[in-house]
């Protein structure tokens, strides 16, 4: 949206500065023509060749009927630019030699002699869009590049963890259970409570795995929606979550998906593990080039409070927020309790 406003304010500029003696209502048509290819950028995103193909329509049919020139390449150059980043390629480096024959068979067409120095002056913006609409593609490449290098060492922190849970808990119940059967003839007294302690170890160590199979099999990294999986993150971790969602609901790509999904999962299960609280709350977000979303808890400071350190969650919750592009921060609220945040490029 704050790009159509400043196109739509350099349309409007460029029309008035360029008018000179010409009267209001004969500059009105032509800043109508061009404000509707400007509206037309809003779907620069899902239907780049289609606002492409408009906005350059608007521009020679501008051109064509006279009015004052200067601020009609502006829409079409956006949309170049949005076309060239959507992957786009070839339509958008074959738009630059059509675009500039356009120009100068409109010139010919009104009657205009043709000016060489215009002509390269206009397509070395044109090149220079395409060439930042590129550029941008391949650093949005290389932060899903990165995403995935976050996911593989977030999978290797999984199965670390899982193999220094067995290999602690193994070791502990192997020792009691040797305990156990030395003393069960001799001292019988002293082998139930070896057993007992077998009992809780396993106890303990079978929660730990469900939890961490658990979070496997709910990634929604391969299919579905991290919007709709919180109420079963908030269930897992006994929690009654108070979940508000803003913006049209788009599908986002699977990295920013599956960030999302962690972070939630991550910040509810700090909650209910270090909270002392029951309740939280989720914001999700969609903006127009972004997704926001945000936990908050109201858990008392002090031990097992709302006061959390920088654990190994959250500085996880960092790395793969700051390999998407994105923005993260975490920390206590000043009204009491803690709060989860991150903002994230889809």
């Amino acid at each position: 949206m704050a790009l159509l406003i400043v196109v739509a304010a350099l349309v409007v500029g460029g029309v008035q500065a360029a008018a000179g003696e010409v009267p209001a209502a004969g500059r009105l048509p032509g800043a109508v023509i061009l404000l509707a290819a400007t509206a037309a950028l809003h779907w620069r995103r899902r239907r780049p060749v289609v606002v492409l193909t408009v906005t350059a329509s608007a521009a020679v049919a501008y051109y064509l009927l006279g009015y004052p020139l200067g601020p009609e390449p502006v829409p079409f150059v956006v949309a170049l630019y949005a076309t060239a980043e959507a992957g786009r390629r070839s339509i958008a480096v074959s738009a630059v030699p059509l675009a500039v024959g356009l120009v100068l068979a409109a010139d010919v067409a009104a009657g205009r002699a043709p000016e060489g120095e215009d002509l390269v002056a206009v397509a070395a913006v044109l090149v220079a869009a395409v060439g930042f609409g590129e550029l941008a593609r391949s650093r949005r490449e290389q932060r899903h590049v990165q995403a995935e290098r976050a996911a593989a060492q977030e999978r290797l922190r999984i199965a670390r963890d899982l193999h220094d849970t067995l290999a602690h808990q193994l070791t502990a119940i192997s020792v009691q259970a040797g305990a156990a059967l030395r003393k069960r003839d001799s001292r019988p007294e002293l082998a139930y409570p070896a057993l007992e302690t077998v009992r809780e170890v396993a106890g303990d160590a079978l929660r730990e795995i469900r939890s961490v199979l658990g979070a496997i099999r709910a990634d929604p990294a391969a299919g579905g929606n991290a919007c709709e999986a919180v109420p079963a993150l908030a269930a897992r971790a006994g929690l009654a979550v108070t979940m508000t969602v803003s913006g049209e609901a788009v599908a986002l790509p699977p990295d920013v998906n599956a960030a999302t999904y962690r972070i939630a999962q991550e910040a509810l299960s700090n909650v209910g593990r270090h909270a002392g609280v029951t309740e939280a709350e989720v914001r999700l977000a969609y903006l127009p080039r972004h997704i926001e979303i945000e936990v908050l808890d109201r858990g008392g400071s002090g031990p097992g409070g709302g006061e959390r350190g920088p654990g190994h969650g959250i500085t996880g919750m960092r790395e793969r927020v700051t390999a998407l592009g994105g923005r993260f921060s975490a920390g206590p609220r000043p009204d009491g309790g803690f709060r989860v945040w991150a903002k994230l490029p889809r």
